[in-house]
């Protein structure tokens, strides 16, 4: 038996030669639906690949039962941006300790704590332009404005790092890059309410 969130599915294990055709034909019935599947159990028993293609080797007449959990696409997206507020936090929290540490001198602890920071950034910049391109977002005019500041402060912070104008670097740090993250917050909250608003909307039909 095949299900799919507690329901019986129209797929028969019959059908596949083995157990990742299945996956494949669940999971592009699951995104043809605007789901995405978050876990899969095989025979009871929580189902993770331990190598590449394991599932290939399966075949399906070692297969009883299988259970397929998905979520909808917007009620995915609604909790992964509750998460990049967390993201936004660290940026801020990192970019003030590289700020404490080159003021004390420690330039070592302050430069890998801005290299940490600035890759925190970059995933957070990439994770918002999946969700404009993918989900078709809202961009705004703040949060590109907000989105160009930020990246030119990061120049100036480089031009003085060449400099070695730590204390520079610092109050860059500390004055410009921290309060810039409860900007990009407020955009978040534009992302929140937009998706929090599809899955309502969802829910009603």
């Amino acid at each position: 038996m095949i299900y799919i969130n507690g329901q019986k599915s129209a797929f028969e294990i019959s059908q596949f030669a083995n157990f990742e055709e299945l996956i494949i034909a669940a999971n592009e019935s699951c995104t043809s639906a605007n789901e995405v599947i978050t876990e899969i159990h095989l025979n009871d028993e929580l189902f993770s690949e331990l190598y590449p293609h394991q599932a290939e080797d399966i075949e399906t007449s070692d297969i009883q039962k299988v259970e397929i959990t998905t979520i909808a696409c917007n009620q995915m997206a609604s909790e992964i941006v509750e998460e990049i507020f967390k993201v936004t936090a660290s940026i801020r929290v990192a970019s003030t300790q590289a700020s404490e540490s080159l003021r004390r001198g420690d330039d070592l602890e302050g430069l890998t704590l801005l290299q940490d920071m600035t890759e925190v950034a970059r995933n957070f910049f990439n994770m918002i332009t999946y969700f404009q391109a993918d989900f078709n977002v809202p961009e705004t005019a703040e949060y590109k404005a907000t989105s160009e500041k930020f990246n030119n402060i990061i120049d100036e912070i480089n031009v003085n790092m060449e400099n070695e104008d730590w204390i520079l670097v610092a109050d860059l740090l500390e004055f410009e890059i921290a309060p810039l993250c409860a900007e990009f917050d407020e955009y978040l909250k534009t992302l929140r309410f937009h998706f929090s608003t599809e899955v309502n909307n969802n829910i009603a039909q």
